[in-house]
Formats: C-alpha cells, structure tokens, sequence
C-alpha cells in the first residue's frame, strides 16, 4: 500500500525518468567511443596496407599482379631491382609491420593460405570468416571482379580484407583483445556511473519530493484536528501564490463555512427546542391543573383557550420549520408564468381586515410584472412582508405595496413609516428565530422564521431581496426577480 503514497509515485516517476535518460545518453557515449576506438584501429590498418602492399607483392608475386616501375622522364625504363633485393627489402618491411604489431596472410579465394607472417600464425576459421565477407556466391577460380576492401571483426581480431582483381585475398589484421577488455572495462564503469547517478538522482527526488510533499502532512494534520473536534483551527498558509497555498486557503474557507453551518444547526436546535419547549410547558402546565381538581365550565375553558394558543403558536413554529426544511433540500421551484401585481393585489386583499383591526393604513401602487414563479410560495412572501409591516409597527402605520419593472427586472417593494430597525439588527435580520422585538413578537405569537422563509422562497426563483431601515422613519423591503421570458 505504500507504493499508493504520492511521494513514491513521484519517486518511481523521477527513477525511472532518470534512468531511462542515464541508460540512453550512457549507451551512446559507450557507442561513440567504441566506434571511434575501432575508426583508429581501422584508420591504423588502412595505412599498414598502403604503405606495405608492395612488400606482400613482392614475397606472394601474383598477389596483386606483376609491378612495373613506371619509365624515367627521359623515357627510359628505370633500373628494377633483382628478385632477391626485392625480396630482401618486403623481408624488412614485413618486420617493421610486425614491430607494428599488424600481421598480414594472403590466400587463395577458393584455396589455402598462400603466405602468412611467421608472427602470427592465422587459424582456419579465421580465413574463413573473411572470404564469407568478400565471396561472391558466382566466385568461380577463374572469374575476376573489382577490388574490394572490407573490414571484419572476428575471434578477437579486426582485420582489412582485401581482394585484388583475381582471386588472390590479402588481409592486414591486428589483435584487439586488450581494446575490447578496454571496452567492457569502460562498459562496467560506465554502467557503476549510472547506477550511482540513478541512486543519487533517486535520493535527492526523495528529499525533494518530502519537502514538497510536508505541506500536503501539514494540511492533513490540521484536518484531522478539525475532523477531532478544534472547529477554531486553521490551516497554516506560508504561501498563498503556490498550488498548496491556494488548496490550503480553499479548505479554511471549506472548513469555516462549514464551522459557520455547523454553528447554525447547533443555534437553530437550540432555538427551536426553546421555542417549542414554551408552548409545551402552558400545554402540560395548564392541563394538568384542570386535571388536578374539579374546575368550573368557565375555568375550563379559560384552560382550553390557553392550551388552543400554545398549540397555534406550536403549528406555526413547526410549519416554519418544515418549509424551511424543503428550502434547504434546494428541490427545483414548479415555475409558472403570473402577474407579480395580481399577487399583491391578492395579498393586500386578504390583510385588509387585519390592517383596520390594528389601525394601519394599507396603500397598493400596483403595475403589471409578468415572472416565473410558483404563485402560492411567492404569495406567501408578499403576505409575510406586508404582514410584518402592519403587525410589527404601532397603530397608525402607513403600508405601502408596489410592483413594476425596473432595471430590466421585476420589482416588489413594502414601505412603511414605521419605528424602523436599528443598523446593528439589520444584517441579522433574515437569521432563523432572530427577532428585532422580542416582547411585541411573543404578543403576535411570531417565531422569528418569517423573514427566514421570505429570503429563502426568493432565492429560490433566482431573484434577491434587500433591505434599508432607519430608526424613527420607517423600512423598505426590496424584492427583485427575473421577468417571464416572452415565448
């Protein structure tokens, strides 16, 4: 399972692009050397043969053809040595060769050795070897062919085959032996150099790649200890342009957002056990009083009615909370076209009795805006908001409903002239159970969900809602939404 690590994954990538590279340029190195050693060698032999080849004639007449010394400028022939001068000079000159340590043999094509070095005895499978490299299949004794020169390697030997017209063969060879244990010495060290700069690379792409790699430990040191239990713990950034700087700063944004939510969920169960937890205690309270002891039909009922506006007040947290819990499933809004004036002239309707039992004053300005919506879930936002208006600010308020178009959008807006909001409260306004009045939300038996549910039904048909107060003069909230695409 180690080899799952991304650091050995790293590692084994670097290995094997290091020796890979190492084996390709150290073979070519062993390559070019060897070729130029064996270019000497070859270079070494070819002057050997030019510069001795009349020597060779000279003891194997025929080898080459008879020589005839060129005439002298006045056109006569120059003087020719006798056979024994001549065969005197090859003598010495062959002996130079073999100080030169190159040995030379002539042989018939098709027959045995005509002549050799008395230093360097040739064996069969040698002379072999070089007439497979200059033997014409169609050789015949009695065929001639061009000359050809050929250089072959064979039983530790590099030799120049040369082959006159006729079928006379003559080879100038030297003894590598000491050049190919020079090679394979050379191919050793040079495989040790690899495999050292291989294992050295190696350990220095592990080293790097721990280093590289230790801001990947420290990260996942610091989520385990916010998977543990420290939600206040934060991701070391040493440097936020690098790729795990900006990872690092990402998860702090995750894991705070995440902390935010989870402090939510913790108020929000908090919030919500309280506030049910009242209307429970007046149920059982009140209950087991009339229980207790014989009651009057009028004391009864007082009970019952009691019981009735905890159990009211109870249905309407509970309801909140249940349409808040759809909204955060985020399911997809059954859409339809309607008239965002129509809704609020529905809505202003149906709070008219409530706007005279509490004297205020309820005004619509109502211009037609064609949207996308489901209609009783944005019904119920224009209802909350004109709702709180009236019930939230003393007798005498001023209610203002209106609709229209507006910056290529359509708009609601609820405007009263009521006591307003203090600035502090503002940003927490669209919290769940974050009551402005605590005392006079008790007394219309609000939950502090109403708000909540407004911002999250309007966000869920894709528009926004804003709101601007000021203490004394009144709020206005602000609802935005797209407009109907006209098919």
């Amino acid at each position: 399972m180690v080899f799952h690590s991304i650091r050995w994954r790293i590692l084994a990538w670097n290995f094997g692009l290091l020796a890979t590279t190492a084996s390709v340029l150290l073979v070519a190195f062993y390559q070019h050397e060897r070729q130029n050693r064996l270019q000497a060698v070859d270079l070494q032999l070819r002057e050997m043969m030019a510069k001795h080849m009349g020597a060779v004639n000279d003891m194997v007449p025929g080898s080459n053809g008879p020589r005839t010394p060129p005439p002298s400028a006045n056109g006569r022939p120059r003087n020719q040595d006798s056979p024994a001068q001549r065969q005197a000079k090859a003598e010495v000159a062959l002996n130079a060769l073999a100080k030169e340590k190159t040995w030379v043999f002539t042989a018939d094509m098709l027959g045995p050795i005509q002549f050799q070095t008395p230093a360097a005895p040739v064996e069969p499978a040698l002379v072999e070897r070089c007439r497979e490299e200059v033997l014409d299949e169609t050789d015949t004794p009695t065929k001639g062919r061009q000359p050809v020169n050929q250089m072959v390697s064979y039983l530790g030997q590099r030799m120049l085959v040369h082959r006159p017209p006729g079928q006379m063969m003559v080879v100038f060879g030297t003894d590598t032996h000491a050049l190919e244990a020079e090679l394979r010495l050379l191919g050793w060290k040079l495989t040790l150099g690899g495999v050292i700069l291989v294992v050295l690379g190696g350990s220095i792409g592990w080293i790097l790649a721990g280093r590289s790699l230790r801001p990947i430990d420290r990260i996942a040191a610091d989520a385990e200890g916010i998977a543990a239990g420290d939600y206040g713990r934060k991701i070391d950034v040493e440097d936020t342009e690098s790729e795990l700087g900006r990872l690092a700063v990402v998860l702090n944004d995750t894991f705070g957002k995440m902390n935010e939510a989870r402090d939510r969920v913790t108020q929000f169960t908090a919030d919500a056990s309280h506030e049910l937890r009242t209307p429970l205690t007046v149920i059982l309270s009140d209950s087991q009083s009339a229980l207790r002891q014989e009651r009057t039909p009028e004391e009864y009922r007082q009970a019952l009615e009691t019981i009735k506006h905890a159990a009211v007040r109870m249905k309407t947290i509970s309801d909140g909370l249940l349409e808040l819990a759809h909204g955060d499933l985020a399911q997809p809004v059954e859409k339809a076209p309607c008239d965002l004036a129509d809704l609020a002239d529905e809505s202003v309707a149906l709070l008219a009795r409530l706007s005279r039992e509490k004297g205020a004053t309820l005004e619509a300005k109502l211009e037609s805006a064609t949207v996308l919506a489901d209609p009783a879930r944005l019904g119920r936002v224009i209802l909350n908001l004109v709702m709180n208006a009236i019930l939230h600010n003393p007798a005498g308020v001023r209610v203002a409903v209106t609709t229209g178009l507006v910056d290529g959008q359509a708009e609601l807006t609820v405007a009263d002239n009521g006591r307003g909001i203090p600035a502090e409260a503002l940003e927490h306004i669209f919290e769940r159970f974050r009551r402005i009045d605590p005392e006079g939300s008790r007394h219309t038996e609000g939950a502090g969900l109403g708000l909540a549910i407004v911002k999250q039904a309007v966000e869920a048909h894709g528009g926004t809602i804003a709101v601007t107060s000021e203490v004394g003069r009144g709020t206005i909230f602000r609802v935005r939404l797209p407009l109907a695409v006209r098919g």
